[in-house]
């Protein structure tokens, strides 16, 4: 039992240590709790298990940088605040501002959110169709920014998407989970 929290306390920091080189583009967020002025825990690594080097209070304003299923089965958040700050916040404590519609995440081929031990490749195409090529590829749970979409004549909806790095392609449609207007 031992051996698999360590194994998956390396995963998490692989993953987290891998999220900290992503530029500074992101969806904004807001920390909620049920109680105001709530402490929240910032997280070193996406589970409950590891440590909380510091603490956001409701209403702080985040930007949500990259989201994964943590070991634990929550939804967890990588999140940097104003100060600088950066850390793991579980997915029940973010709220996404107004205008998030336009935001999505990239899915697995499988269509389920991405684990904190396992995120698939997802191919970046040049074009809107299955056999353009694909000079970039993304990872699941890598926020991305829709700028336009388009059904092609292979039948899917592809999303003209653009990277933190700036990076621009189409992905097909239904690997994206795009926000709801002020939904979480």
């Amino acid at each position: 039992m031992h051996l698999n929290q360590v194994f998956l306390s390396v995963i998490a920091t692989t993953v987290a240590s891998l999220s900290v080189a992503l530029p500074s583009f992101a969806r904004p967020a807001t920390l909620m709790a049920q109680e105001p002025g709530s402490r929240i825990n910032v997280r070193s690594a996406p589970t409950t298990a590891s440590s909380s080097p510091h603490y956001g209070i409701v209403g702080d304003r985040i930007e949500v940088m990259s989201s994964v299923i943590g070991g634990d089965q929550y939804s967890w958040n990588y999140v940097k605040f104003s100060s600088g700050a950066k850390g793991w916040v579980r997915g029940d404590f973010v709220r996404y501002n107004e205008g998030m519609a336009k935001y999505g995440m990239l899915l697995g081929k499988d269509g389920r959110s991405p684990s904190a031990s396992s995120r698939q490749r997802i191919n970046v195409r040049s074009a809107p169709s299955i056999n353009a090529s694909s000079p970039h590829f993304g990872l699941e749970g890598d926020i991305v920014q829709r700028l336009t979409q388009k059904t092609s004549s292979d039948g899917y909806v592809w999303q003209f998407v653009r990277f933190p790095s700036g990076v621009e392609g189409w992905v097909r449609g239904d690997l994206v989970q795009f926000m709801e207007e002020g939904g979480c």
